[in-house]
């Protein structure tokens, strides 16, 4: 969250003693109006505060004492939202007009499962899908494979029609269905807890209340049990989105053994995350409803199939990277008088009313931190080894780890579910089921992340940006020509093991598992020496974040 100003003459309003429990000689203070907004300038030189004139401390000196206290100013205004509401509708308090409330959303409360800290800077496609995939991904995948798994059932049953391919009757209701409930699922899940979002938790519309809740945003990440960072490349420009850090490295010292509940995720990975979900269920589609017979073509075609989808990935993962490198060097570099200030760019006169702004962002932010770090050096360096530290655990140079591998990958047995139905049917093939399902086990917990594994690698090596258009696509290509040789070398082995353990005269399946199993054993094998290699790689060749 970040506070500044919609630039309107009603913009300034007063926050007193009444009904704030203040003390009773507790100054008028001036604020900014329209939390949510943020100045569009670009970094300014830090100002004195003083050049408002004298009148301004003890104003200064009571608001400083009010936030830096980190206690409510009434219990009635800590107020938290349920956290599906930051994504109902596909995260419609993001998308709405700044003059439409959302307050009547949020109840009184004690504490916080979550803070919200983002930058409204940041486009809001990227935090809405981002927030969609943290909150409601996993649901998302589990109920497109569990829908898959009943259509199976239905299947077997013969309660569902079918579609003629090369002879047979196909089904096509694991991936539609799946598809469908999943996408449904990302949109419309509720995900449990509560959660203190800016728009919703502070009354934009009534000057008082809004006054007041920014004064108590200290006291709020006091009682919050995690920080949520939505980390972009403006976030370390914003002032008030480093006060957030700031109170919450004060409230929570444990922060420093529990890097966990400090979450830092780049904007990007949410966008990375939904375009491999589909990328995979586009591979898987293919391969399952394709129309060629021969097992070398469809492996060919197949083959040039995903290097067409895996290019967009190299270039998007590529992007992503860049994006990580921007990350890392603010750390680097980051210093609280760096940050940007509504009310220095505008030279603390107003520009609607032409009136002083006599209480400066930056001097308050600056007292509170000094309060509570000792110094803006000591907050500096809290923010750069504990948020990098933070993120080198959840991210780091593994910026796709294997988990979020295997989710992302997961929609690829949505139209491998529609194969298995299919397949179990025909008779005098159901021998094979277990040679069918050992193998894509494999393919899914191993083959897939070998392959993403290797070019992840090759996308970070190669993510520098290119002049022109020519040499980016080259780039792309070099990833993609570098990655082949492990995505060859998984389909060789398939088709190695799939030919030689293959008995047509005897049908009862074994020799086929047996050939699965020693399939399986080798990518498993596999993947874990690519991912020792890839980790004592990365360690040497690259930087460690914050490093």
């Amino acid at each position: 969250m970040s506070m500044s100003s919609d630039e309107t003459a009603n913009q300034n309003h007063t926050v007193t003693s009444e009904g704030h429990h203040a003390p009773d000689d507790f100054v008028e203070i001036d604020l900014e109006e329209e939390v949510p907004d943020e100045a569009e300038s670009g970094p300014q030189e830090p100002s004195d505060s003083g050049d408002s004139g004298e009148p301004t401390k003890p104003a200064l000196a009571a608001l400083v004492g009010l936030m830096e206290r980190m206690q409510p100013t009434r219990p009635e205004i800590l107020r938290a939202v349920p956290t599906y509401h930051i994504v109902a509708r596909l995260g419609r308090v993001f998308w709405a007009r700044k003059d439409r409330s959302f307050f009547s959303l949020s109840k009184v409360t004690q504490d916080y499962d979550e803070f919200l800290s983002h930058s409204w800077q940041v486009a809001v496609w990227k935090k809405v899908l981002l927030l969609l995939v943290i909150k409601n991904g996993l649901a998302s995948v589990v109920v497109g494979t569990l829908t898959s798994l009943l259509m199976v059932l239905l299947w077997q049953f013969d309660f569902l029609p079918g579609f003629p391919k090369l002879g047979e009757k196909w089904s096509c209701w694991c991936s539609s269905v799946g598809l469908i409930l999943a996408l449904f699922t990302l949109a419309f899940w509720r995900p449990r807890g509560s959660i203190f979002l800016d728009r919703l938790c502070i009354n934009q519309l009534d000057p008082r209340m809004k006054a007041e809740g920014i004064i108590n945003i200290g006291a709020v990440l006091r009682v919050s049990k995690s920080l949520l960072v939505l980390f972009d490349d403006s976030y370390a420009d914003r002032l008030w989105c480093l006060f957030e850090i700031a109170a919450f490295l004060k409230a929570h010292p444990e922060a420093a053994e529990k890097p966990y509940i400090l979450q830092v995720k780049p904007i990007l990975l949410g966008f990375i995350t939904c375009t491999t979900c589909f990328g995979a269920f586009g591979a898987g589609f293919f391969a399952v409803f394709n129309p060629f017979e021969d097992r070398f073509l469809i492996w060919g075609v197949l083959l040039a199939f995903v290097i067409a989808e895996g290019m967009f990935l190299v270039h998007a993962f590529r992007k992503y990277y860049r994006s990580l490198e921007a990350i890392k060097s603010q750390l680097q570099d980051f210093r609280l008088r760096h940050a940007e200030c509504w009310c220095c760019s505008v030279n603390h006169i107003h520009p609607a009313s032409g009136k002083p702004i006599e209480v400066c962002d930056r001097e308050i932010v600056s007292q509170c931190v000094t309060s509570w770090f000792g110094s803006e050096q000591e907050f500096d360096e809290s923010v750069r080894s504990l948020a990098a530290r933070a993120l080198e655990q959840q991210l780091g140079y593994d910026a796709f780890p294997y988990l979020w591998m295997l989710g992302s990958f997961a929609p690829v047995w949505w139209p491998f579910m529609d194969f298995l139905a299919v397949y179990s049917q025909w008779e005098g093939n159901q021998f094979l089921v277990p040679y069918f399902v050992i193998r894509f086990l494999a393919f899914w917990l191993f083959c897939f992340p070998l392959v993403g594994t290797v070019g992840i690698f090759f996308a970070r090596c190669l993510r520098r940006k290119a002049q022109w258009i020519c040499t980016e696509l080259f780039l792309d290509a070099l990833v993609g020509v570098l990655t082949l040789p492990s995505a060859l070398a998984c389909i060789a082995w398939q088709l190695y093991t799939e030919i030689t353990f293959y008995k047509e005269e005897v049908q009862d399946g074994l020799s086929e598992t047996l050939g699965s199993v020693v399939f399986a054993a080798g990518c498993g094998v596999a993947l874990l020496a690519t991912r020792k290699g890839f980790h004592f790689a990365n360690k040497r060749l690259f930087k460690r974040l914050g490093a």
